[in-house]
């Protein structure tokens, strides 16, 4: 796609000697020669080959000797033609050349796509088999302890059901809501860990961080922290419609009625009127447990005892935002790796698959733990011992394709090492 681009970066280049054809042509006019595109384009290159000598042209017609003058208003004229024609003329015609050919372009990328993706998922399902080579039974493990949750939790649920004689929102309900949710965020982990987003994986394991933290303190405050956690729906509601509100006009989409803006709004006031102006903060609901007018989530890592994930949680900081760290440090590209990841790297899996094991353990043991119950107590420690593997068997796993990407980088240029080590690009 930059075969047209080339074409008009040679013209650009050539433009400087256009104008000057189209000076030397208005001047031969007035001095009464009739003008050719063949006769300026001699003169200028002789003019441009720094040739002192005149020029001797044996054209028809009757023979005149002439002379051309050019001086600083001629040079100065031209000078201004080509900006005029650089900022002006070019970016329309760069506009109009880009409309013309782009559905055609697009209709040949559409024929040629066929070939591409069969290619890509070629590479693909080569990629796969090697990061199932690396870490496919690592991942199994995490997997395994995924599963345990799930299924615990759905013990731990339907128990909470048989002994609740009326339907409604508590404690235990919303621990049990929080680590279902936990379970999905662990799949998209995994999901990502095995396709070779380790970055990415790292960002959601972020969001499993959050979710750990908010149920530790909703379990250490008990019913009354839990209905404020609920009720501070009406705050996050409140603050989405703001910000829709504010943009939808520029989107083209449809504002809110005037009676759902009215619902939201005295929700939102309501709640402010029972809980306190501090309410209305993002974790406005523990302002009044952990006496603190706006609470941060450092504040509720500190309560929670789990500040000591608050570096991990940075790194994850680092991947879901815009900030410089992130354009220079990626999991999924090893040390000292020249090149930009912008996509699938085998590398960088040890970190968010440790964390997630880590916090999915102590979430699910937090939710589903019941002291006086034998099995409880059983699964609890075939987690941890679980847990405790995981970890190992992740640092153990990393320290190979690091090594052989040390000693890819050894090889002299030019080495097939194909069948030797696996390349330092993180994409193999």
């Amino acid at each position: 796609m930059d075969e047209i681009q080339g074409l008009l970066d040679q013209g650009l280049a050539d433009l400087p000697r256009l104008f000057l054809e189209g000076l030397i042509s208005k001047k031969l006019r007035v001095l009464g020669v009739r003008s050719t595109k063949e006769l300026s384009s001699k003169i200028v290159t002789h003019i441009l080959s720094g040739n002192s000598e005149p020029f001797i042209w044996n054209g028809t017609g009757r023979r005149k000797n002439i002379t051309i003058t050019m001086g600083e208003e001629d040079l100065n004229e031209m000078t201004r033609q080509i900006d005029d024609f650089c900022e002006i003329k070019l970016p329309q015609l760069i506009k109009g050349l880009a409309a013309s050919t782009s559905a055609e372009l697009l209709k040949d990328l559409t024929v040629s796509w066929v070939k591409e993706q069969a290619l890509q998922k070629v590479e693909f399902s080569e990629f796969c088999d090697r990061m199932e080579d690396r870490w496919g039974q690592l991942l199994g493990q995490l997997r395994m302890l995924l599963n345990i949750a799930r299924e615990w939790c759905e013990k731990a649920h339907t128990r909470e059901l048989r002994q609740k004689k009326e339907k409604k929102l508590d404690s235990k309900n919303i621990l049990i809501r929080l680590l279902v949710r936990a379970c999905q965020v662990t799949y998209e982990i995994i999901c990502l860990l095995e396709n070779g987003f380790a970055d990415g994986a790292m960002a959601r394991w972020r969001t499993l961080h959050e979710i750990g933290v908010v149920a530790a303190i909703l379990s250490q405050h008990g019913e009354d922290i839990v209905e404020r956690y609920i009720a501070h729906q009406a705050i996050e509601s409140k603050r989405a419609m703001d910000k829709y509100m504010s943009c939808c006009e520029q989107l083209g989409y449809k504002p809110l009625s005037e009676k759902a803006q009215r619902k939201i709004v005295k929700a939102y006031e309501a709640a402010i009127a029972r809980y306190g102006k501090e309410f209305g903060s993002d974790y406005g609901w523990a302002s009044e447990h952990l006496k603190l007018k706006r609470p941060t989530l450092k504040d509720l890592e500190e309560v929670a005892g789990r500040a000591d994930m608050r570096a991990h949680h940075q790194m994850a900081n680092d991947n879901v935002h815009a900030g410089i760290k992130s354009m220079f440090f990626r999991l999924g590209a090893f040390e000292g790796y020249s090149g930009l990841l912008a996509g699938r790297s085998n590398a960088g899996l040890m970190e968010p698959g440790q964390n997630t094991a880590h916090t999915l353990t102590q979430l699910a043991i937090l939710v589903c733990l019941s002291e006086n119950n034998v099995d409880d107590n059983l699964i609890a420690n075939v987690m941890r011992k679980l847990r405790d593997e995981i970890p190992r068997s992740f640092y153990h796993a990393d320290k190979k394709p690091r090594m052989d990407d040390k000693k890819y980088r050894k090889l002299p240029k030019g080495t097939d090492a194909a069948d030797e080590v696996v390349p330092a690009n993180p994409t193999r």
